[in-house]
């Protein structure tokens, strides 16, 4: 794979641009954002598996239930 020119941070802002972009028009040709969620988690889980293996994966995942409890994943949490 080629190495980047952008920063991390340049390419996760590219990517979730990537992403919106894609999910909106998902959204406007009638998917249910639902139905993008799970799709969504199950391309990153499998993309994981391939690239780490199954049992780093699961690692990552470990204590996915805590974080989300404690607000990590909270976009009104996210601003403060």
């Amino acid at each position: 794979m080629a190495e980047s020119r952008l920063s991390e941070e340049q390419q996760k802002k590219f990517a979730l641009d990537q992403f919106l972009e894609a999910w909106d028009k998902a959204c406007e040709n009638g998917v249910e954002a639902d139905l993008l969620c799970e799709v969504m988690i199950y391309l990153a889980i499998t993309d994981l598996v391939a690239d780490r293996g199954e049992e780093l994966t699961a690692s990552l995942f470990e204590d996915l239930p805590a974080r989300i409890k404690d607000g990590e994943f909270s976009l009104e949490n996210a601003d403060e």
